[in-house]
């Protein structure tokens, strides 16, 4: 008679998981026969945009977290070390894309950022009960990082599923998310902390984390269907000189973007402003970078992916190394944070464009997760090689060799992608991709 009941109920059980996935099936299905660049795209795009804001928006206020374990609760522990907190989470979440974006594509974008959704929420919960600083590593840094990837593998991917006129336009307005979610996550964040504790802050935001985005998740709409696939990697791109191409770009300015955000408070404060001047140039650096995205997705479409990513790559160095080295007053500071937050990111909104347009024939989170593994490594080797070169070379005093080092990767993320414009235009096998790049 046992028996007979545990047997029944596991059969109820298998049925409600079969229900759920054929709910989840016909969801997909009604959603495939919708046209391209027509208005339904816009729901999973915009759902992927507050998803992003979950996504970066930790990464983003970790600065506040750090503040406050750097003078309050770790007040012997090295800032180097604290900073590996957030360095950790950065480098998995992109780097693990190379395993998330194949599993989103093999079963399904809703279902995989669920699982995102639920490490994220747990890394936030053990954290708010982490006493030492290898217990944050793990929670705040790691397990984040690992959910984060989970998250970040369909967002990135879902929005140029829906597009193709305006394809640049609406993986802009997807990734603007995570410069509004540094606006106001770090506020947030801060805000908590002075009233409840860090503790609090942490449990607050994972619950926030698995609320919103388990209901944004429920909006991840497919055009493409999961499909079963022999081979976890996809690694036919990797014979193709645009994949290549696509990796140097992307390596090299994630190991150059982070300088200015990083120090740019310090030299606030070297120039005679405040700590509090520092906090409004990295306010508004992101609220332009939100901007940016958005418009220079709209220019894309335009003008083409691959120029106009080259102008912004260009112009970043230009305004970059003069305005930063000269800078003697806070006026050249704020000129700068607006300028390289409007043109500085095109790399981070236009990349799943363009792996979209040149790997149309391969499931695109993979290759994204793929890519995505050279800009985790990039932004490791420039976090860690910008903090040694400001420590050991520029004496903690100015900024020039570590400016100097940030734009020259900047300038090597531009030569590669006006090698990668050159390799398209020689190939001229594709007319349709020749006619905007």
């Amino acid at each position: 008679m046992q028996d007979k009941s545990i047997n029944t109920d596991s059969k109820g059980s298998h049925k409600l998981f079969s229900h759920i996935c054929n709910v989840d099936r016909v969801a997909n299905q009604e959603a495939a026969v919708r046209p391209i660049d027509g208005p339904f795209g816009w729901i999973p795009t915009l759902a992927a945009m507050v998803n992003f804001m979950f996504i970066f928006g930790a990464p983003n206020s970790y600065g506040v977290f750090s503040t406050y374990y750097l003078n309050v609760k770790f007040r012997d522990t090295p800032a180097a070390t604290l900073s590996w907190i957030g360095t950790a989470s950065t480098t998995f979440m992109l780097g693990l894309n190379i395993f998330s974006g194949p599993l989103a594509d093999r079963i399904g974008y809703r279902q995989t950022a669920y699982i995102g959704s639920i490490i994220c929420t747990s890394a936030y919960i053990l954290a708010s009960f982490s006493s030492k600083v290898w217990q944050l590593m793990l929670t705040q840094g790691i397990l984040f990082g690992v959910g984060a990837s989970f998250l970040l593998a369909p967002s990135n991917s879902i929005a140029p599923q829906w597009f193709h006129k305006h394809r640049g336009l609406a993986s802009g307005v997807a990734i603007a998310g995570s410069s509004i979610g540094g606006l106001w996550f770090t506020a947030a964040t801060q805000s908590i902390i002075d009233s409840m504790g860090p503790e609090w802050a942490l449990r607050i935001i994972g619950i926030l984390t698995f609320v919103v985005t388990g209901t944004m998740n429920l909006l991840y709409f497919e055009r493409v269907p999961p499909t079963p696939r022999k081979n976890i990697f996809e690694l036919k791109v990797t014979k193709r000189l645009i994949f290549w191409l696509v990796i140097l770009e992307l390596f090299a300015a994630y190991t150059g973007y982070w300088a200015l955000i990083f120090y740019v408070g310090t030299t606030a404060i070297q120039v005679n402003g405040t700590s509090q001047d520092g906090a409004n140039l990295l306010l508004l650096l992101n609220a332009c970078s939100a901007v940016g995205r958005v418009l220079l997705g709209f220019v894309a479409d335009k003008f083409g992916n691959l120029n106009t990513l080259l102008f912004c790559l260009l112009l970043t160095v230009a305004v970059e190394m003069p305005l930063w080295i000269t800078a003697r007053s806070l006026a050249p500071l704020y000129i700068l944070c607006t300028i390289y937050g409007l043109i500085s990111s095109t790399f981070i909104s236009l990349n799943p464009v363009i792996v979209a347009v040149y790997f149309s024939s391969s499931p695109l989170a993979s290759v994204l997760g793929m890519t995505n593994l050279s800009s985790g490594l990039g932004g490791l080797v420039g976090n860690l090689s910008q903090g040694t070169i400001f420590d050991k070379y520029d004496n903690r005093l100015q900024f020039t060799n570590t400016i100097i080092f940030s734009s020259m990767f900047l300038l090597l993320s531009a030569i590669a992608v006006l090698a990668l414009r050159v390799h398209v235009i020689s190939k001229g096998d594709d007319k349709r991709l020749l006619q905007k790049i």
